[in-house]
C-alpha cells in the first residue's frame, strides 16, 4: 500500500453547474486507484483537472481565468482541460498557455484510460492494467452529494448551446443511480441531490419498466434506500406534471421543499422566440401547485434578460411575475450569443447597457423576494445540513431542506447529518435559531 507521501497529487477545479460538479468527483474517483490523492491547500499538484463551462460568455471567461490561475499556481504540473468549453472551442482550448491536454465531454467516462495512454509518466501501469472505476464515496469539500441521472437534451431552445456540446438526452440506468446513492449513504451522507441537463424527462423503461418518469424514479429511490432526504436540481417547467406533484406531496420530509425552475422569461412573446415548450400560464400553474403540495416550499427561477428583441414591455412581464409573490428568489443571466445557436443569428440585439440595467433591476427584485422568504421562516423548525467549512473561524452556515440559509450556533460541530433548528431571527440572506438536536 502506497504511503500518503508516495501518492501523486491532483487538484480539481469545476466551473458551472451541479452536473459538472458531479462529473468532476466521478473523474477524480476514477484516478484514486492509480495512486492519486487530492492535493491539500498550499500543495503543488502533479495533475490539474479543470472541468469547464460554456453556458454564457461569462462562463467562458471564468473557465479561462481558472485555467490561467491553475497553470500559475502549479508549475510543472500536467494541466488537463475537459468539458463543455472544449467541445465548443477545441482549438482555442488547446492553444491556451500551459494546457497539456484538452478533452471533450465524451472523454469524462474514460478519463483514466485516456490519461494512462496520453500521460504515461504519471502512471506506473500500462493500458493492459486499467482499473474499473470505483463508486463515489466522497464529495470533496461538501457535506451534501450530487448524482447525475441523465445527460444531454432533445430540446433546441434558441439561445442554448448545451445540446450542441452535450448531445441528445441520455438517461442513466436506475440501478446504477441506486448503487451510487447507497455508496454515498454508507459514507455518511444524509442528502443526495439528483441532477441532469433535462432530468424532468427521465425514464428507464428498458431495464426498470415501472420507472416511466421522474416521479416514479423518486418514489423508487426513496423506497429502495434509507436516504434521509432527496433534493431535485433544476427542473424544466413543462415536466412538472400531476404525478410529480403527487410524489412530492407523498414524500413528506424525504423530498426537499425546494424547486428551481428554468423560467427564462415572463413574456409570452419572448418565450415563443426562445422556443421554450411551455407558456407563462402553465409555469404559474405549476408553481402554484407545488406550493400547495407542501407548506413552506421555496421556488426559485432562472431568468434571462436582454434576449434579442426583448422590449421594455417584455422585460416588465418578467419583472411583474418575479414580484407577484409566486417566486422566492431569482438567478438572473444576461443574454450572450452562443456560437451555433439560432439566437446568435437573430436581429434586434439589445444594447449591453440596457441588458446590464435590466439585470440589476431583477437582482434587486430577487433580494426583496428572498428577504420576504427569510422573514416567513421565523417560528418554523427547519432541518439543515451544515456546509463543510466554518466561517470566520467559529461558526457554520447550513442549508435547510427548503434551501434557506441558516447560521448555526457556535457550539455546532458540523458534519453530513441533518440537524433541527428552531428559527428565531431572520436577516436579509440568512437565518438564526436554536439547535434542537
Amino acid at each position: 500500500m502506497m504511503t500518503k507521501d508516495a501518492l501523486k497529487k491532483i487538484t480539481c477545479r469545476t466551473i458551472g453547474c451541479r452536473l459538472n460538479q458531479y462529473e468532476t468527483e466521478k473523474m477524480a474517483a476514477s484516478l484514486y486507484p492509480y495512486g492519486f490523492r487530492r492535493a491539500l491547500p498550499g500543495e503543488t499538484a502533479d495533475l490539474c483537472l479543470i472541468n469547464t463551462c460554456t453556458v454564457t460568455h461569462h462562463a467562458d471567461q471564468s473557465s479561462r481565468q481558472v485555467i490561467s490561475r491553475t497553470v500559475r499556481d502549479n508549475p510543472g504540473a500536467k494541466i488537463v482541460v475537459i468539458g463543455c468549453y472544449v467541445d465548443a472551442a477545441p482549438e482555442q482550448m488547446t492553444s491556451l498557455y500551459g494546457v497539456t491536454l484538452a478533452l471533450g465531454n465524451r472523454s469524462k467516462d474514460c478519463l483514466a484510460e485516456i490519461l494512462v495512454q496520453q500521460l504515461p509518466d504519471l502512471f506506473e501501469i500500462g493500458l493492459s492494467n486499467i482499473i474499473s472505476p470505483p463508486p463515489i464515496t466522497d464529495f470533496c469539500g461538501h457535506n451534501r452529494a450530487w448524482i447525475k441521472i441523465s445527460d444531454g437534451c432533445d430540446h433546441r431552445c434558441a439561445y442554448c448551446i448545451l445540446p450542441l456540446v452535450r448531445g441528445p438526452l441520455k438517461n442513466r440506468p436506475a440501478r446504477d443511480i441506486l448503487s451510487e446513492i447507497n455508496s454515498l449513504i454508507a459514507a455518511g451522507f444524509d442528502e443526495i441531490v439528483i441532477t441532469g441537463l433535462n432530468m424532468g424527462m427521465y425514464h428507464d423503461r428498458q431495464t426498470e419498466p415501472q420507472i416511466e418518469n421522474l416521479a416514479a424514479l423518486c418514489r423508487w429511490l426513496l423506497h429502495e434506500t434509507d436516504l434521509k432526504r432527496l433534493r431535485l436540481s433544476s427542473v424544466e417547467p413543462q415536466t412538472i406534471d400531476h404525478d410529480l406533484i403527487k410524489a412530492f406531496a407523498e414524500a413528506g420530509e424525504r423530498l426537499c421543499r425546494h424547486w428551481h425552475l428554468a423560467l427564462q422569461s415572463g413574456s409570452p412573446r419572448i418565450l415563443k422566440l426562445m422556443r421554450r415548450p411551455y407558456t407563462r400560464e402553465e409555469f404559474i400553474e405549476s408553481v402554484d401547485a407545488l406550493k400547495k403540495a407542501q407548506p413552506n416550499t421555496i421556488v426559485g427561477a432562472d431568468i434571462i434578460v436582454g434576449f434579442p428583441g426583448e422590449t421594455d414591455e417584455d422585460f416588465n412581464a418578467s419583472k411583474n411575475l418575479a414580484e407577484s409573490g409566486l417566486l422566492d428568489y431569482l438567478h438572473v443571466f444576461s443574454y450572450s450569443d452562443r456560437p451555433g445557436t439560432e439566437a446568435e443569428k437573430m436581429p434586434d440585439k439589445i444594447n449591453p447597457k440596457v441588458i446590464k440595467k435590466r439585470n440589476n433591476l431583477l437582482v434587486a427584485v430577487s433580494r426583496q423576494i428572498r428577504k420576504a422568504a427569510y422573514l416567513r421562516q421565523v417560528g418554523e423548525t427547519l432541518r439543515v445540513i451544515a456546509e463543510n467549512k466554518k466561517r470566520d473561524g467559529n461558526f457554520y452556515y447550513a442549508v435547510a431542506d427548503n434551501f434557506m440559509r441558516v447560521k448555526m450556533p457556535a457550539p455546532f460541530k458540523g458534519g453530513k447529518k441533518i440537524a433541527r433548528i428552531k428559527i428565531t431571527k431572520a436577516f436579509d440572506d440568512y437565518l438564526e435559531g436554536e439547535l434542537l438536536d
